[in-house]
């Protein structure tokens, strides 16, 4: 196996890259925020193809497809933004009004705010996509509570299929290509969705009679009658007081306080019936998975990105705000400080450990 990061490390650093794409709308700082998360993915996808036996050349193929379709709904989002919103004052060209919906002036600022609008969307993505490519879905499963077991398995499935889905795809199209097929219209599409549909259907049944034959889902100690009860009792009641102090908060209909505290024991109430319900299932671990310095590294820079973030976006929002529209500049402001920070995801690229081969000597 080769010597990579801690899954938690990774889940933190995918934590401060998603939570910087939300909350950040300067383009400036989300641009840096992409450029970071491309070099970390390019880094990770260019280790992993000196050792193809760790991840299958395939995988890699089908997530730079992903990566093309991402680029194509960023241009959307800037079409369709232009096309529907007709507010600004910096006018390139006016469609005829007649048109429906899409009639009217062609705006600057519509294409700033659909641009800056597809950015922080296709970092989001390319954040997620660099989770995928440095953690196995084996990982991600093994990193699901004990009593969202089932649901991690389903998450786990749903995240492989993409990359299982374009793997096929290929095999399928040289498969044809060898024997001569040759696609030249849309009809000629048919046996190829044909084969698709036949080698997802044959994976889903193989996965789901290795499933049984494994027991899945089998190894679940029953609850007793009074711990059953105090766990729907506690459920029940903890959301009830989520609700309740959801809505103390929100419409102010009593102290601020006394919403937190509801909300706050609601949380607990439910964390408490969550925790009873996974002792119900045995899990076992045949491998620890080791914290190194360089782990260490990584999730503080990760940590600072996301808290400092967070922060700000309460506290000082403004300082990472930006609307194109009047009465605001178009120009965006751009301080080093916040360039800075969100340089800091570049992290894990820094400190990878580069892939020695077996056999040598100073291989771990």
């Amino acid at each position: 196996m080769i010597p990579d990061y801690h899954p938690y490390v990774w889940l933190l650093w995918l934590a401060a890259a998603g939570g910087s794409a939300l909350l950040v709308r300067n383009p400036l700082y989300l641009l840096i925020v992409l450029l970071a998360i491309l070099f970390v993915y390019g880094a990770i996808s260019q280790r992993q193809q000196a050792d193809p036996a760790h991840t299958p050349q395939p995988r890699i193929l089908a997530w730079r497809t992903v990566l093309r379709l991402i680029l194509f709904i960023w241009a959307l989002t800037i079409l369709f933004n232009a096309l529907s919103v007709h507010v600004g004052t910096v006018v390139l060209f006016t469609l005829p009004r007649s048109w429906p919906l899409i009639g009217g002036p062609i705006t600057l600022e519509a294409i700033i705010y659909g641009f800056v609008t597809g950015l922080g969307f296709t970092a989001l993505i390319l954040a997620f996509m660099t989770l995928n490519m440095a953690v196995s879905p084996h990982t991600l499963l093994r990193l699901t509570p004990a009593f969202a077991h089932h649901a991690g398995v389903a998450v786990t499935i749903a995240i492989s299929f993409i990359p299982q889905t374009f793997i096929a795809w290929q095999e399928i199209r040289e498969a044809q290509r060898l024997r001569g097929y040759r696609v030249r219209g849309l009809r000629d599409m048919q046996p190829l969705f044909v084969s698709l549909l036949a080698n997802g259907l044959e994976r889903a049944i193989q996965l789901a009679e290795s499933m049984d034959a494994r027991g899945f889902g089998g190894a679940m100690s029953p609850l007793g009658v009074r711990e059953r009860k105090m766990v729907g009792i506690s459920s029940i009641g903890g959301l009830l007081l989520l609700l309740a102090g959801l809505i103390l908060r929100s419409f102010r209909l009593g102290a601020g306080w006394i919403g937190l505290m509801g909300m706050g024991l609601g949380a607990l109430s439910v964390a408490w019936s969550l925790r009873q319900q996974g002792k119900r299932i045995r899990r076992s671990q045949y491998r620890h998975w080791l914290w190194r310095r360089r782990d260490t590294i990584v999730a503080v820079l990760a940590a600072i990105v996301l808290l400092t973030t967070v922060t700000v976006s309460f506290v000082a929002a403004e300082q990472l705000f930006y609307y194109p529209y009047p009465p605001f500049g178009l120009l965006p402001a751009f301080q080093p400080l916040w360039g800075g920070l969100y340089a800091l995801l570049l992290a894990p690229a820094l400190f990878l450990p580069a892939y020695l081969p077996q056999g040598s000597p100073v291989h771990r």
